[in-house]
């Protein structure tokens, strides 16, 4: 575990108590006295890089002389347009090179610093944002007039020749110059906005501001609005995937709003609302644990103002076939689903639903991702004179489903219900892999975890659905007896029954032994074909739980079963030690809470869920009061379904998705 960590580690020694947020207007926030924490331009890059004050002691602060970490203050740089190229073709990691155009024009914009940079635009702006008209005006927030859509596109278009919106190739990426000198002048407008104000964990892309660049505040009049907006788009979003160059809800989903093409506005309102609040959400919590400046409460307020807006839209739209039918009302249900997750919101049923009827209108995830040839293998496909090969698959839907996949398997974790978006007859999953095993693959840099996974997971799932459903139904038949019954007509109906619960029983046998059979496959095989770390460290983490899931809840095992512990042990070790990106490992760590039995093992939980609290925001909360609980319920001797995180949550009064 890094040192440079401990420092935000102190702040949450102890569990708290969930923290619920509720979809209404006039919901109260207790406000409690925060210490300011503040930042310095000129800190050290591990203060820098923990947003948090630093001394500026030479030749170490004293943060880093208490947790015995490197302390490098950053040099001082001109501007650089050739280390910029570089840094572009990195984070690109390919390049499409179009002919040379307007060098002199891009070489006298280039050659100033990059303040003189958000100066020429800044102009531009003043010049330009007083004049637009026949813009479409969103309904507004709770919480302040919103900017308009149209409005930030065509400024941003309007700083020629800084910005080129028609180099983009079939990618989504925009194609580049050859001379280096070129390449912040053929930027799309929302790789320029990125660039000028991102600073991220993972680095500065301009060696960026601190505060969101002056020309933002154009197109973001209300300063609360700027603030969750810049810290969303250079922030928030991180938390989504493990690995964030490319992050595809920065290159994809934000172009959605931030250079709208004018169809289905109340949908890409909607998805502005929803990234709002996810910034506001974030915000709320980094206020909280005294990483950033507080603002007495109002952030987490402000962030169900923009979740209801972003709700209300969606409601107008799904009524509207231009709306429903759009990638704006898909993309802004998934996202708004992200703010419930991060917010532990427990009204997330109805965005969920609304992602299930958008994808339902417009003919399923086979339909979306492969238009031409959404179902190779039906009969009637064969009658086609050749079979169609697979065209390249949008990456913004591949973000949006897949997106939708996991987050459906938090659902059917958190209720207890079947999966619905990745089914057992689903052929669409394994067709998005990359056909060249050097290819990065989406599932791992997204989730990081193998492709083969999540299917693992949803066989899990669905088995132990239907196996409970048996139970119900038989709970009243005598094992091994035809129910008793007077009438001869009565009796057969029952013995027919009786004969197709038989059937089911041994089908379901059947079945969760070949999934235990692929289970033991994919772990002496895939694990060792896993090249990246941080995939293997999720993988191994999720097949481990699930694990125990098969051996508890299908086979019905105790705890103190010798390989359900050991399982659990070892998904303690890779969650103690996975590194900064913790994303989508609370499934993981979840399911094995439910299986600690000794005091070492609980306490090792507890240090994991400390550090946990550092990435997540208000679902580790429910998840730390969950663990507690659980665990004094198995010590008071209550019944396994008692001591289930569902149960707790049902009877705590927050079914909230656990993601």
């Amino acid at each position: 575990m890094p040192v440079i960590r401990s420092n935000q580690l102190k702040t949450s020694s102890s569990p708290s108590t969930p923290s619920i947020e509720h979809d209404t207007q006039s919901s109260q926030v207790e406000k409690q006295p925060k210490t300011k924490a503040t930042r310095s331009r000129n800190g050290c890059l591990v203060c820098r890089s923990r947003r948090l004050k630093c001394d500026l002691g030479k030749p170490e602060c004293k943060r880093c002389v208490n947790y015995g970490a490197e302390c490098v203050y950053p040099e001082k740089k001109a501007f650089n347009p050739n280390a910029v190229a570089e840094k572009l073709a990195k984070r690109h990691k390919k390049s499409s090179f179009i002919q040379d155009q307007d060098q002199d024009q891009s070489l006298d914009i280039l050659k100033n610093e990059d303040q003189d940079i958000q100066d020429k635009i800044e102009s531009k702006l003043n010049s330009q944002i007083d004049i637009e008209s026949n813009v479409y005006i969103s309904p507004q927030a709770i919480s302040s007039t919103s900017f308009n859509n149209q409005t930030i596109s065509q400024s941003i278009k309007s700083l020629s020749p800084i910005i080129s919106t028609n180099n983009i190739n079939n990618t989504g990426q925009p194609a580049w110059l050859l001379h280096p000198t070129h390449n912040v002048q053929q930027m799309d407008a929302v790789e320029l906005l990125m660039a000028l104000c991102r600073d991220t964990r993972m680095g500065q892309f301009f060696g960026g501001p601190l505060d969101p660049p002056e020309f933002l505040k154009k197109l973001f009049p209300v300063e609360e609005d700027l603030r969750c907006f810049h810290h969303a788009l250079t922030y928030s979003l991180s938390i989504l995937v493990v690995e964030e160059e490319p992050n595809p809800w920065v290159e994809h989903v934000a172009r959605l709003f931030l250079v709208p093409t004018g169809e289905a506005p109340l949908s890409s309102e909607a998805l502005k609302q929803g990234m709002l609040a996810m910034g506001a959400i974030h915000l709320s919590v980094l206020e909280a644990r005294g990483s950033v400046s507080s603002s007495s409460g109002r952030t987490r307020e402000l962030g169900l103002a923009y979740r209801w807006e972003a709700v209300k839209l969606l409601r107008q739209a799904k009524n509207i076939q231009e709306e429903i039918m759009s990638d704006a009302f898909f993309a802004a249900t998934v996202i708004v689903n992200f703010d419930d997750v991060l917010g532990a919101n427990p009204h997330w049923r109805e965005v969920v639903r609304l992602g299930l009827l958008a994808v339902r209108k417009r003919g399923g995830c086979e339909q979306m991702l492969f238009p031409d040839n959404p179902y190779p293998d039906h009969p009637l496909s064969s009658m086609t004179p050749a079979s169609v090969p697979d065209k390249p698959v949008s990456p913004l839907l591949r973000c949006l489903i897949e997106s939708m996949v996991i987050s459906d398997v938090g659902r059917s974790l958190s209720t207890g219900d079947p999966t619905v978006v990745l089914t057992d007859s689903s052929t669409w999953w394994e067709r998005l892999a990359p056909t060249d095993p050097s290819e990065h693959d989406s599932c791992e840099s997204t989730w990081g975890m193998h492709r083969s996974i999540p299917r693992l997971m949803t066989r899990v799932i669905n088995l132990t659905w239907e196996s409970q459903d048996l139970e119900r139904q038989s709970f009243f038949d005598y094992e091994g007896e035809i129910p008793f019954t007077s009438s001869n007509e009565t009796s057969n109906i029952a013995i027919t029954w009786f004969e197709e619960k038989k059937r089911w029983r041994q089908s379901l046998k059947f079945r969760i032994n070949e999934l235990r059979n692929d289970m033991s496959n994919w772990i002496l095989n895939i694990p060792k074909t896993i090249l990246r770390k941080r995939t293997k460290d999720g993988s191994l983490a999720t097949w481990h739980s699930f694990q125990i899931l098969i051996l508890r809840d299908l086979l019905k095992l105790p705890r103190e079963n010798e390989i359900i512990q050991k399982s659990a042990d070892t998904v303690l070790d890779i969650c103690s030690q996975v590194g900064d990106k913790v994303e989508w490992m609370n499934f993981s760590l979840l399911i094995t809470i439910t299986a600690l039995i000794t005091p070492i093992q609980r306490q090792r939980a507890r240090e994991v869920l400390r550090w946990f609290r550092v990435q997540c925001c208000y679902e580790i909360d429910v998840l730390e009061s969950v663990a507690e609980e659980c665990w004094k319920r198995i010590d008071d001797g209550l019944d396994d379904e008692a001591c289930s995180w569902r149960e707790i949550l049902l009877e705590m009064g927050c079914t909230v998705l656990l993601g």
